[in-house]
């Protein structure tokens, strides 16, 4: 058995008994627990943090959970009951302290604790941090530690059946193959499944466990939020102690920035009745503070804020990570004409920003799997497609501290929903006491991370109550209360209690403003003139531009896809990988999933249609993946090229688009861009592009104008009213005042203008070509000095363009264009088909590897080659992780270089045998190629 402690060695004497002076904290994780279950007694050896499954799935004694259907074949694993216990030892001084505390920072989810046989407590929500004084119960030398945990899913039955009233949603839809009732009870919501991800009902341990020991008091968390006061920042710092057993503890708080020189220290008092003091940090306005500026704006500069608690020779220290930076979400009337609806944007450092991003799910169903290296793989990968913001959904879990640590570091924003997602829920009073102590504990954990730019507090819950997803008419003004009671009359004054330089939204989507004004349920809670949407349309043809909405922010919207073939080969038997096999239709949990993609498809593209059923299904994969990336690309153009416009029906300035989703829990078709095995979908690849600095982006104004715009990013726009009717609008900063004004500093303002000076104006050069040659038909260019982030610079009307350019027909053409700034320098390309894949004159393209060269042992050169224009080229590959520089791309001259970054050391040889190559035209499709 082994355990660490962390201690000093003074000790005193009193009254005869020994005490330990110093703070002792003895860890219980790691080896050494025992896991056994109430349905076969059988001891398994388990690990902490962890929960039952990977204490199964280490000792050999189930297998893959992903694996084809084990989500159905370990179904009793949830429904069992789980009891974790071990053996531990402590000194006599920690046994005989005058505190002795058991720390659970996380009990996953309804469970007993006992120490040396006796209970000394207990805990019904993952979510909370739990702790138990066993001063008195431990004993120095040998002890014991059990806790029996109750299934969740027996729990959440049962806790339905002794509720008054049936509160929706009662069961996933059969398609998600999951569990019921996991709303009554506070735990991961997407644990009993979703529409993306199967069942795994968790119990276990799932976050750090330990001892501490003390004679007084112990700092339990410090928190700290940044704030502009009078043009001087303020560092605010909450301090939390645990202080028990004693009347009062003396001692001094030193508070430390070292590298701002920066410090304070303060002697004070504790006690059980005032345990928490607020300090705050003054920095002279002569201290040059860097600012912490979103992915594309700047850099991200934080300062570790140290903060000390002495009481004799008892000492405990925490750490948090800043930086400085202001937030506002700005609500303001869009014009004089109260109709046309309010704005809704973030300024970061009164800056107003574009959010470029995506939605973040639980890396894994097993929490304990995943590693610090995965998510900084997971982050970076989106950071490098040029995201900037991210939305934790409300329907996992509250992140991990590593989590937010590299958001801060990347300048990834967060959208940070409460964990209450797509049902309504129970407002007991034991249930809101759970409520209230697990949003007080995770606001103070996270409000001191620099990226979380709001709090949201449930996803969808708002648009399921108005729009009766749960068929609750007959009862709505009673789900309406509870509606209230939760979200505002509960959580959001904790919320604004604990952090008052972030805005609190009491759902997502919502009208912001005018939800509240409405009453907290918004009679329109899809409105384009308030707040975010979600948009959800699978009937409408999404390479389509107009068939998308214009709100002020889409903070969700997205398409399925599979993930990449070679992903499914450690799930799937040979056999499985058929588009009509039982594995294939069990892995989709989105109701006619398979059929839908299957309609999106062929609006656009070509259906398979090989003999070979692997060959087809690999085909099918790659269509929907083309889809996939074609359908975001179009939308989250879309939502760009509004950000600067104001229509006469006060739709317009949209300013933020976050696709469903990033990442992936398992192995299935999702809306995922990046799989569950770590490779980008060919959406990740693209949202390169359409999320690129700048942006060209040709769509259809009509069914015979091509217009074409140039979106900026990352530079430093300025609010605009037009003084005759008050209409809200953004111009490029072109001075350096309405800067200063917004809170940055003189050289900070020039930093920002000179950013705009290189990218504002250019030549845009568009290129017709036949698909039968390489030799552009026609070129054109024009130049462009923009005004705003976002302007139509090239309409033509297609008649004209096949006519200027010689092209037969929109079949037969595409476009390929290309922006360069003043220096001639290439800043961004793109190109357009006129017609879609399915109908254009495509050539029988032979896409060949002529060669993989080595730059060193992670970096490699390939020189592809075709003999005519390919669409849609992707590169794969079977076992060696890594990313492309470039796939599912437009493949316009006879050879061109694509750079792979292993994650692995390899050889060029070895990569050269696993690389495969395919482009649109290789899929068999009933119809022939007609170029």
């Amino acid at each position: 058995m082994k355990h660490s402690a962390v201690f000093a060695s003074a000790v005193i004497f009193a009254a005869g008994l020994l005490y330990v002076q110093a703070f002792v904290r003895v860890d219980l994780g790691g080896d050494g627990w025992i896991v056994t279950s109430n349905q076969t007694n059988t001891p398994v050896p388990g690990k902490v943090p962890g929960s039952m499954y990977t204490a199964l799935i280490d000792q050999g004694l189930i297998g893959d959970p992903l694996f084809r259907d084990n989500d159905d074949n370990y179904v009793w694993v949830g429904d069992a009951d789980w009891t974790y216990s071990r053996n531990f030892s402590v000194s006599s001084d920690v046994a005989s302290s005058k505190q002795v505390w058991l720390i659970c920072e996380g009990l996953d989810t309804v469970a007993t604790v006992l120490v040396n046989d006796k209970v000394v407590g207990q805990s019904e929500n993952m979510f909370a941090r739990s702790t138990f004084n066993v001063a008195g119960v431990v004993k120095g030398g040998a002890n014991t530690l059990v806790i029996h945990f109750t299934s969740a899913v027996r729990e959440a039955l049962a806790r339905t059946k002794n509720s008054d009233y049936d509160i929706p949603r009662i069961c996933p839809s059969s398609a998600e193959n999951g569990q019921c009732h996991v709303n009554q009870i506070r735990k991961e919501q997407c644990s009993f499944s979703w529409d993306w991800g199967p069942s795994f009902p968790t119990q276990g341990i799932w976050k750090p466990i330990y001892i501490d020991a003390y004679s007084n008091a112990v700092i339990r968390d410090v928190s700290a939020l940044v704030k502009k006061v009078n043009s001087q920042w303020q560092v605010d710092v909450d301090v939390y102690f645990d202080v028990d057993n004693v009347a009062e503890v003396k001692g001094q708080l030193n508070a430390n920035i070292a590298s701002l020189n920066l410090s304070l220290s303060q002697e004070l008092s504790v006690s059980p009745a005032n345990s928490s003091i607020k300090i705050s940090l003054l920095v002279p306005t002569t201290t040059h503070v860097p600012l912490w500026w979103p992915n594309g704006y700047g850099d991200q500069p934080l300062f570790d804020l140290d903060v000390a608690f002495t009481s004799g020779v008892d000492t405990t220290t925490k750490s948090v990570r800043i930086g400085f930076r202001t937030v506002e979400l700005v609500q303001d009337p869009v014009s004089n004409k109260p109709e046309q609806g309010l704005s809704f944007y973030f300024r970061i450092n009164g800056i107003p920003i574009f959010l470029k991003g995506s939605n973040w799910i639980p890396a894994d169903s097993f929490q304990e799997r995943i590693t610090v290296e995965k998510l900084r793989f997971l982050l970076e990968s989106a950071a490098n497609v040029s995201i900037n913001s991210l939305r934790v959904w409300g329907g996992g879990v509250y992140e991990s501290e590593e989590f937010y640590q590299l958001c801060d570091e990347l300048g990834i924003m967060v959208w940070q929903d409460l964990m209450f997602s797509v049902s309504l829920y129970p407002t007991y009073p034991a249930f809101l006491s759970l409520v209230t102590t697990e949003i007080t504990q995770q606001v103070r954990r996270l409000k001191s991370h620099t990226s979380i730019i709001i709090w949201a507090g449930n996803n969808e819950n708002e648009s399921a109550l108005r729009q009766n997803w749960f068929h609750i008419t007959d009862n709505y003004t009673r789900y309406y209360n509870d509606y209230v009671q939760l979200y505002v009359k509960t959580i959001k004054p904790i919320v604004t209690q604990e952090d008052s330089t972030r805005e609190y939204l009491t759902s997502s989507p919502s009208n912001g403003k005018e939800t509240e004004k409405e009453g907290y349920v918004s009679n329109d809670t899809s409105s384009e003139l308030y707040g975010d949407i979600h948009f959800y349309d699978y009937s409408v043809d999404q390479w389509k531009a107009t068939s998308f909405r214009i709100p002020r922010m889409a903070s969700e919207y997205g398409v399925q896809s599979w993930c990449n073939n070679e992903s499914l080969s450690n799930v799937f038997n040979p056999l499985d990988f058929s588009i009509t096999s039982d594995m294939v239709n069990h892995r989709q949990h989105h109701t006619n999933g398979n059929t839908e993609m299957a309609d999106e498809v062929k609006v656009h593209l070509n259906l398979p249609n090989s003999p070979d059923a692997n060959v087809n299904f690999a085909d099918f994969i790659y269509l929907t993946q083309i889809n996939q990336a074609m359908c975001m690309r179009t939308q989250s153009e879309h939502y760009r090229r509004y950000q600067a416009r104001l229509l006469a029906d006060g739709r317009g300035l949209t300013m933020g688009a976050l696709y469903w989703q990033l990442n992936d829990i398992w192995q299935a078709p999702t809306w995922a861009s990046i799989d569950y095995e770590g490779s980008w979908k060919m959406l990740h690849y693209y949202a390169r592009t359409f999320f690129n600095r700048t942006l060209i982006s040709p769509y259809l104004l009509d069914a015979d104008t091509l217009d074409v715009y140039i979106v900026l990013d990352g530079v430093p726009v300025t609010e605009v009213r037009n003084p005759a009717d008050g209409t809200l609008s953004f111009k490029l900063s072109d001075n350096s005042t309405d800067l200063i004004k917004g809170g940055l500093s003189i050289s900070e303002a020039s930093e920002k203008l000179k950013a705009i000076s290189g990218v504002s104006s250019g030549s845009l050069r568009v290129e017709t070509y036949d698909y039968s040659s390489f030799q552009a038909l026609h070129s054109e260019t024009v130049t462009y000095n923009l005004k705003t982030a976002a302007e139509s610079v090239y309409t033509k009307k297609i008649s004209d363009l096949l006519s200027d350019s010689g092209c037969a027909s929109v079949e037969n053409c595409l476009l390929y264009l290309t922006a360069t700034d003043n220096s001639g320098s290439l800043v961004s390309s793109t190109w357009y088909t006129l017609a879609y894949p399915k109908s254009s004159k495509l050539q029988q393209a032979n896409v060949k590897i002529a060669s993989v060269t080595s730059i060193d042992p992670y970096t490699f050169n390939i020189q592809v080659t075709t003999d005519a224009i390919a669409l849609f080229v992707w590169l794969s590959l079977d076992n060696i992780k890594g990313q492309f520089s470039d796939n599912g791309f437009l493949l316009l001259t006879p050879s061109v270089q694509v750079q792979f970054h292993a994650r692995q050391i390899v050889t060029a040889d070895v990569l050269m045998s696993q690389l495969k190559i395919r482009s649109l035209v290789d899929v068999k499709t009933d119809v022939p190629i007609v170029g």
